[in-house]
């Protein structure tokens, strides 16, 4: 008994230990739906899908396991040292009982528990008790059967049952009907934070606090990667996609990011090309370990996924240095596409260096004396292009 009483918890810890645990449990689910929202975005890569999975199961099973734990160590507490927060147990009886839907680890099963309490002192009453019972302890609590009730010192009327029996009680517990009556109630779970029963000020309170916590571990992902002001932009022209007018990286604000990006991410290195679809930028340039070999990165906002194995030998006539990927060029090409084509409509932006064909129908002859650094704009489809003067950003003959 001693040493049952050292381990009891002050009731202002335990309240604030389960503050915790439940806003501990809504900044993960923030962080697990971030994480997922993010990696379907593209912002993370493709091998941390499988360490949140994992980590999201392990997670839960620690949550779950801590829950279990608490709930357990309530229970004996109870049973051998009423001092801790709880009066001593009273006899009761079951006068209904039926399963609420909810299984926890396989183990446990949440019941609903109509009893009416006989306590040492004082008139009987009626009260609904929510708990999650195990398999071995669910065979003994039957309609009628007597159990051992513990009422809250702190919440009157409510508490938990056990299948032992409290050892004397008055005879007469099978006929006895109880005149007082505690109402079921509703649990809130998870919804509420502060408090024990629900209130306008205390509902108030933690939706709040709950809408902070979500929030604060939903943009966690984006704000470790660097892409928290790409989230925004996502969420500005997300409306595009509904009345199927989606421009992606193709509009002005976001353009000027992605390039920004995709031209620190090269640096000095030469590049063999440049090319910006509307929701990543394809990015092929010479390996800084590997000289004379191509490497292949993917930009998706701030985020940079590498090709693995990916190298290829490259062509030195073709490549070129960032000098020759202008934003004010890219910027000119755009706003010319735009005056007889559909932003929309565009598959991919971007540079490489190649033979310049001249026209179509020959009138300007292709130029096989040199490579030249145009810029190209290529529509759905790939049946149809306009190119621009890579020094000037003139649209060139068709």
């Amino acid at each position: 008994m001693t040493e049952l009483r050292k381990r009891n918890i002050p009731y202002g810890a335990e309240r604030f230990g389960i503050f915790t645990y439940k806003a501990l449990i809504w900044l993960f689910l923030g962080i697990v739906v971030g994480s997922f929202v993010a990696q379907m975005q593209g912002f993370m890569p493709i091998w941390f899908l499988v360490v949140l999975i994992l980590g999201s199961i392990g997670l839960g099973w620690v949550f779950a396991l801590v829950y279990l734990g608490y709930i357990d160590h309530k229970a004996r507490m109870s049973a051998f040292d009423p001092a801790f927060g709880t009066n001593s147990g009273a006899p009761a009886r079951i006068d209904r009982i039926h399963y609420a839907g909810l299984r926890m680890m396989e183990t446990r099963d949440l019941m609903i528990i109509e009893v009416t309490v006989f306590p040492t002192s004082g008139e009987p009453y009626q009260t609904t008790v929510r708990q999650f019972i195990r398999a071995e302890d669910l065979e003994q609590l039957n309609e009628g059967a007597i159990v051992t009730f513990y009422e809250e010192v702190h919440d009157h009327g409510y508490g938990t049952v056990s299948p032992g029996l409290p050892g004397e009680f008055r005879t007469d517990v099978k006929a006895v009907q109880a005149d007082k009556v505690y109402p079921e109630r509703r649990r809130t779970g998870l919804l509420l934070l502060i408090g024990r029963n629900p209130t306008v000020f205390t509902r108030l309170v933690s939706m709040v606090l709950i809408f902070a916590l979500f929030s604060f571990g939903f943009l966690s992902p984006y704000r470790v990667t660097g892409n928290l002001d790409w989230l925004r932009m996502r969420m500005t022209y997300f409306p595009q996609k509904l009345i199927f007018q989606y421009k992606g990286n193709f509009n002005p604000e976001v353009f000027k990011k992605a390039y920004d990006k995709a031209i620190a991410y090269v640096g000095d290195r030469r590049i063999e090309s440049v090319l910006f679809y509307k929701d990543f930028t394809d990015v092929r340039a010479e390996d800084p370990n590997k000289p004379g070999y191509i490497a292949h990165a993917t930009i998706r906002g701030n985020s940079v996924e590498e090709g693995i194995m990916s190298l290829t030998t490259a062509d030195t006539e073709r490549l070129f240095t960032v000098e020759s990927v202008r934003y004010d060029l890219f910027k000119k090409a755009l706003e010319d596409a735009a005056t007889d084509h559909d932003i929309e409509d565009i598959m991919y932006i971007g540079v490489r260096k190649g033979t310049r064909w001249g026209t179509r129908d020959r009138r300007i002859p292709p130029d096989y004396t040199q490579y030249h650094v145009d810029i190209h704009v290529v529509f759905k489809g790939g049946h149809e292009s306009l190119d621009y003067h890579g020094e000037t950003g003139e649209r060139l003959p068709e």
